[in-house]
């Protein structure tokens, strides 16, 4: 009980603080934000907490450098069903540096990053038992370097070589409307996840890879790329044995990861009420060896998938004015039931920017998926046979630089296990970009 209350302290304490940071006056416009992500964010003395370091920031921004520095901390409770009743809080701090080398040294095309991180405290999982995730910081309690890559940009833009130590979920398989959910799920896709070594690259490991894309016009876009197999150098999973993101090891046992994705945007510029949209189509391809899910014993030559994704508003304010909308997302991908945990997953969603007529910046998204269980998983009289997860969340920026989201989770079969009510996770989280 007083540890409980502890992180309740702690959490009305950080919240408060940003409520307070933000100002009194909900009702005043946040400003306009450059970017969906706050850990992401560049630009002026609005745009971040510690301001413009005296015109400092703006300076080293227009010679191309670029320092970002956030911290995102949040408190869940389950209040009903699920493993345990009980509050945990968990935080993420993260710093990164990119440099632009047309602006610094006149290469054009050239782009650099690296980022760290600190992981700490406890995910809500943890309560609900649930097999997706609840929390998309959540993971291995750390210090550790995030991502770092070169990336070139060639023939007046269309093509870009990206190396280096790559993150798949940055550019493969995502939604814009999923993004702004707090579950795990609706990020990178559990169809993947669930059909590689160790989750594939993605948050909160990255891996050697390199990647091509080509934009051709017309909206067009296909990229590819090739990743090392098994970003926790560990067949048994233990994240332990790559504790700060710096053991690299490539072998036969671990196998390359390959992904491919086509995609068409259409009228994302339009005027005159055409709304925007995305589909895109993707593949991917894993070398390792993967045990058989029914016998254990019969060993399976690698592990595919596919998927489909698409976007699009259904509604905006204006052309001059697009704060103001409604936009739709929907994904289904699988994968061979014999060797993967979920043969198929599907998500969908709503979300609602500017749903308070003076709160433009403010977004409001639902969200469900739903996890079907491989039928010939090993020991499968224990499983039930899917997963399902709805997610209400609304996203209130108090300054362009600090935002407060509460999530509300209902979890319907929590890890697939018999036994187990449904869990209901209630929590809040707040993002500060220094």
């Amino acid at each position: 009980m007083e540890r409980t209350l502890r992180q309740l302290a702690a959490v009305g304490l950080f919240t408060s603080t940003a409520l307070l940071a933000g100002g009194a006056d909900l009702a005043s416009t946040a400003g306009e934000i450059t970017s969906r992500n706050p850990l992401h964010e560049t630009g002026s003395e609005r745009d971040h907490l510690t301001g413009d370091w005296g015109g400092a920031r703006t300076r080293l921004t227009d010679r191309g450098v670029h320092f970002q520095f956030g911290y995102i901390g949040e408190v869940f409770g389950n209040v009903a069903g699920g493993e345990k009743r009980g509050v945990v809080y968990e935080g993420l701090a993260e710093m990164a540096l990119e440099l632009d080398l047309e602006k610094l040294a006149q290469w054009h095309g050239g782009l650099l990053r690296v980022s760290g991180m600190s992981l700490h405290g406890r995910g809500p999982s943890r309560l609900a038992g649930d097999a997706l995730t609840a929390s998309n910081i959540d993971g291995h309690d750390s210090v550790r370097l995030y991502e770092w890559w070169a990336q070139q940009s060639l023939f007046h833009d269309t093509v870009s070589i990206r190396a280096g130590s790559l993150l798949a979920d940055d550019e493969f398989a995502g939604t814009t409307g999923g993004g702004r959910l707090l579950n795990s799920a609706f990020g990178w896709p559990a169809f993947i996840s669930g059909s590689v070594l160790n989750t594939g690259p993605a948050f909160y490991v990255s891996a050697l890879g390199v990647r091509l894309r080509i934009d051709p016009g017309q909206g067009w876009y296909v990229q590819g790329a090739v990743f090392d197999g098994d970003s926790f150098d560990s067949p048994g999973g233990d994240p332990g044995a790559n504790p700060h993101g710096t053991h690299y090891q490539i072998n036969s046992e671990q196998g390359e990861l390959a992904m491919s994705e086509v995609g068409l945007n259409w009228h994302q510029s339009a005027t005159n009420g055409a709304l925007a949209g995305q589909v895109k189509l993707g593949a991917w391809f894993h070398t390792a060896d993967f045990p058989d899910n029914a016998s254990g014993s019969r060993i399976h030559e690698g592990n595919f998938g596919g998927y489909i994704a698409v976007e699009q508003k259904l509604w905006q304010e204006s052309d001059e004015s697009a704060d103001q909308s409604v936009e739709v997302f929907a994904r289904f991908g699988g994968s061979p039931e014999d060797r993967s945990t979920f043969a198929f997953v599907i998500d969908a969603g709503l979300s609602y920017a500017g749903p308070i007529p003076w709160r433009d910046q403010d977004t409001a998204t639902i969200g469900f998926v739903h996890a079907d269980f491989s039928d010939t998983r090993s020991g499968y009289k224990a499983f039930r046979n899917y997963e399902q997860a709805l997610e209400l969340t609304y996203e209130l920026v108090l300054r362009p630089w600090c935002s407060v989201q509460p999530s509300v989770q209902w979890i319907h079969n929590p890890g697939g296990k018999h036994g187990p009510d449904d869990a209901l996770l209630i929590g809040v989280r707040s993002t500060i970009s220094f």
